[in-house]
């Protein structure tokens, strides 16, 4: 636990010390421009002008996190010991708020319930399409001698 403050306090103070690095105060000219001009805010920052430090460092914890830990301790016990029975799930009914009036994008005198009863079912003839079905294998070397689907 003491390499871990002492690790976590010195990435903290190195961080702090190179954040401080780039703040620049208003006396001072941006290192990106190419002007002598002080940079007053009124610059666009373009992509071409960011320069990215990528730091390849390995960090190396030389510390055994199973001294931290309790005798014993597997992180997936009880992983499996939920019972769904005994919870119950409560469905919170969402409410859709429409920040505008719909009816101005449809037409005059729309009606969505217009013809919802007006399909006679009795007129319509239903067709069943009796299609032969072709494999282009024999179906016979797939299924189990003396095959009787009908036993």
């Amino acid at each position: 636990m003491k390499h871990l403050l002492i690790l976590s306090s010195f990435l903290l103070t190195i961080s702090s010390a190179v954040a401080s690095n780039f703040i620049s105060d208003k006396n001072n000219t941006n290192p990106l421009s190419d002007s002598t001009e002080p940079d007053n805010g009124n610059r666009v920052l373009h992509v071409e002008d960011i320069y990215v430090y990528k730091v390849a460092e390995q960090m190396i914890f030389d510390f055994d996190i199973h001294n931290y830990l309790p005798e014993n301790f597997n992180p997936l016990k009880g992983k499996n010991n939920l019972n769904w029975g005994k919870i119950c799930l409560i469905e919170k009914p969402e409410e859709t708020v429409l920040d505008f009036n719909t009816s101005a994008y449809l037409p005059k005198e729309f009606n969505a319930l217009k013809g919802k009863n007006a399909i006679d079912w009795s007129q319509i003839d239903i067709v069943e399409i009796d299609e032969e079905i072709y494999f282009n294998f024999n179906v016979n070397d797939y299924l189990p001698e003396n095959f009787n689907p009908n036993k």
